[in-house]
C-alpha cells in the first residue's frame, strides 16, 4: 500500500493498516488533515473498524432466529401446542395440514401384510430395527411453516413441539451470536463442537451434536473410510445446508454405528 500524504507519526502507520479492512478510514484521515486531534483520528478509526466487522456473520441478531439448545428457534419454543405455533404464522409461516405417525405406522404395517416377502427378505435384526423405528415414529407428526416459498419444517411429539429443522434460506438463523449460515462451513463445526464440549458423530452429510440436540446437514461429508472433510461451496449439496434442533438429541435405533467420531478443534 501507498504512503498515505499529509498524516503524521501513529496516525498515518495505524491508517495505512486498517485501510486494507474499511474503506471508511479513507473519510477519517481526510478529518485528519483538516486539524482534528491525532488521538480523534484514532478513536475514530478504532470505531470504524469494530463496526466493520461485525458485519456478515457477526451482524445484529434477530431474535425470532436465535438457536437456543434445548428451548427452540425463536418463537418456536418446545413443548408448544399446534395451535401456539400457528400464532407465530406473521414470523415463520402459514402451517400446512400435519403429516401424522400413526398413519405411516400403519401404511408400513399393511406394506408388511399385503407384502410377506418383504419381511422375509429382512434379516432378524433389520426387522427388529423396522419394527423399532415405526413405533418411535408412532407418536412423531410432521408439519411445515411456509413463507416466501421458504419452509421450517417442525416435529411434533405427543402433540408438543419436539424439532425444529431451518435450511440455509434462512439466512438469520444464528447461535451464539454467530449467523449459521454465513460462516465457513469448518468454523460452523468448530462453533457447534466448542458449544457442545465434544467432538461430533459424523455419517454421509449429517454432524451431530449429542449434548446440544443439533443436526447439521451437507456441512460436512464422510466417505466410508471414516474420513471427514467440511463442505465447500462446490458440493451439489452446499445449497441445501440446513440445522435441525430438538429436545433430546437423535439417535436412530440401528443406525449408531454408521456415524464416526471427528474433531475440527
Amino acid at each position: 500500500m501507498q504512503p498515505i500524504p499529509g498524516v503524521d507519526g501513529d496516525v498515518k502507520r495505524l491508517a495505512t493498516i486498517l485501510l486494507r479492512f474499511t474503506p471508511m478510514t479513507s473519510h477519517i484521515i481526510g478529518a485528519c488533515r483538516v486539524g482534528v486531534p491525532a488521538r480523534a483520528v484514532l478513536l475514530a478509526v478504532a470505531i470504524s473498524t469494530v463496526a466493520h466487522s461485525s458485519k456478515s456473520d457477526e451482524a445484529p441478531m434477530n431474535p425470532d432466529w436465535s438457536v437456543e439448545a434445548h428451548v427452540g428457534v425463536g418463537r418456536l419454543r418446545f413443548g408448544l401446542t399446534p395451535e401456539a405455533v400457528s400464532a407465530t404464522a406473521s414470523v415463520y409461516g402459514s402451517p400446512t395440514p400435519m403429516i401424522k405417525g400413526s398413519d405411516a405406522a400403519s401404511d408400513v404395517a399393511a406394506l408388511m401384510a399385503d407384502m410377506p416377502e418383504l419381511g422375509l427378505s429382512l434379516s432378524v435384526d433389520e426387522l427388529a430395527a423396522l419394527q423399532q423405528s415405526t413405533a418411535e415414529q408412532a407418536n412423531l407428526d410432521r408439519q411445515n411453516l411456509e413463507k416466501d416459498r421458504t419452509a421450517v419444517l417442525l416435529e411434533y411429539r405427543d402433540g408438543r413441539l419436539d424439532g425444529v429443522t431451518v435450511e440455509a434460506r434462512h439466512a438469520e438463523t444464528a447461535f451464539e451470536g454467530r449467523r449459521v449460515f454465513a460462516m465457513d462451513p469448518i468454523e460452523v463445526l468448530r462453533l457447534f463442537e466448542r458449544a457442545n464440549g465434544e467432538p461430533g458423530r459424523y455419517r454421509h452429510n449429517e454432524a451431530a451434536f449429542d449434548r446440544l440436540a443439533v443436526s447439521l446437514f451437507a456441512f460436512s461429508h464422510a466417505r466410508a473410510d471414516g474420513h471427514v472433510r467440511p463442505a465447500t461451496k462446490g458440493d451439489r449439496d452446499f445449497r441445501a445446508r440446513s440445522l435441525t434442533l430438538r429436545r433430546q438429541p437423535y439417535k436412530p435405533a440401528g443406525e449408531l454405528d454408521q456415524f464416526v467420531t471427528a474433531s475440527f478443534e
